[in-house]
């Protein structure tokens, strides 16, 4: 019974250890080629393992890339609730959530770069997969700051402005700065600029 369980164990261990390394060869692989141009030899000699067992943990290309980028946001929304709390002020809150995540995308570059690759007509391709497993979270982060916003608004620290619409462009500046870090050959450090994000946006919402 206990050699059976530890037998068990074994190939639970081994099986996530599989995965782990497909996980981080497909992230690096996609960021660099593209989903199209990457292949799954490619990367199943980038994880040492042989082709077949990638079949094992995901079914084709497409469930590992969307798994990749799941996985991931799944990382940033933990670490997002995380560094954040219903005690304090919300806008310090929000202050606070865009250095988590310059931070969280400065240490996996990677990762928005595969964001970025992604085309139009491949999102069109993707929709129903995309939809389930990935703008739904992508929608739960939103929904975070929304929140935050709407307590600011409340205590009347911000305009009474449309807050998804706030939390679109909070958003949208941390990943343009992003997007020109990494144009500039990802030079210095993309955290330390949380705080230019707060003052663009801090000055456009703040109540006077």
């Amino acid at each position: 019974m206990v050699r059976n369980k530890q037998v068990i164990e074994k190939r639970r261990i081994k099986r996530a250890d599989q995965k782990g390394k497909i996980l981080r060869a497909g992230e690096k692989l996609f960021a660099k080629k593209g989903f199209y141009l990457t292949t799954l030899e490619e990367i199943a000699g980038g994880a040492n393992l042989a082709k077949g067992t990638i079949y094992l943990h995901f079914e084709n290309k497409k469930d590992l890339f969307i798994s990749i980028v799941e996985r991931k946001l799944d990382i940033l929304l933990k670490k997002i609730k995380e560094g954040i709390g219903e005690e304090g002020s919300p806008t310090e809150e929000i202050k606070k959530l865009t250095k988590v995540h310059l931070k969280f995308l400065e240490r996996n570059r990677n990762f928005f770069k595969i964001l970025q690759s992604l085309s139009k007509e491949y999102k069109r391709e993707m929709e129903k997969e995309l939809t389930e497993r990935v703008i739904k979270k992508h929608t739960r982060y939103l929904g975070i700051i929304q929140h935050l916003i709407e307590r600011a608004i409340k205590k009347k620290e911000m305009k009474p402005l449309d807050t998804r619409k706030l939390a679109v462009i909070l958003i949208g500046i941390v990943h343009s700065l992003t997007i020109n870090w990494i144009s500039q050959g990802e030079k210095d450090s993309l955290s330390k600029d949380h705080e230019l994000v707060w003052e663009i946006f801090w000055n456009g919402a703040k109540q006077a």
